[in-house]
């Protein structure tokens, strides 16, 4: 805005004002969202899988951490009844697969299947994302095989009616009688006892 002499406000539009800046007259110069600058926009549309992979990539949920978690989930079909009872899945850091083992005797057998279970998971993956297999004695490590499914409580059964409800006395001013008009409603509806 601009002040002119006679004291009144002239407003001058930013788009058509005349600046040393060459972005001046852009549609968008110098203004922020959410912290952005937004004087780089150029108002055309695109493709929303353009920034929504860059996006999901950002916040860990790029394809291979989706078939990494199917991986996780249907790890008793990609190894086999056998090695799936004695390997557990505990995760992965880069290129090493960590499985976890109920004791050292399955630790020592699942050394032995090391190739076979790097292949089979491979395999799944259709591509060589794994180079080596890591074991780990699962003490107090919970596998990622196992689900945590959490049950939502059920309701807790509604109390019964007191029989005598409502003919208590009590003076109307009182916190008591407050408190008591309120369990009287919990069970009948009515505000007036």
């Amino acid at each position: 805005m601009v002040r002119n002499d006679a004291g009144g406000i002239k407003t001058r539009n930013p788009v058509t004002a005349h600046s040393k800046d060459k972005n001046a007259g852009a549609p968008y110069a110098h203004r922020r969202f959410a912290g952005r600058d937004l004087s780089c926009r150029t108002g055309t549309l695109s493709c929303l899988s353009d920034g929504l992979s860059g996006w999901l990539a950002a916040h860990g949920m790029d394809k291979k951490h989706m078939l990494l978690t199917q991986l996780f989930q249907s790890w008793a079909s990609v190894l086999g009844d056998d090695l799936c009872r004695a390997a557990h899945p505990l995760g992965h850091r880069n290129a090493t697969l960590l499985i976890g083992c109920d004791d050292s005797c399955a630790m020592q057998e699942l050394s032995y299947a090391a190739p076979e279970i790097l292949a089979k998971v491979n395999d799944f993956m259709q591509e060589d994302f794994f180079q080596k297999v890591e074991l780990h004695l699962c003490a107090e490590e919970e596998s990622l095989q196992k689900q945590k499914i959490t049950q939502i409580p059920a309701k807790p059964p509604r109390p019964q009616q007191p029989k005598n409800i409502g003919q208590l006395k009590l003076p109307a001013d009182s916190p008591v009688a407050a408190c008591y008009q309120a369990y009287v409603k919990f069970f009948t509806g009515d505000e007036t006892n």
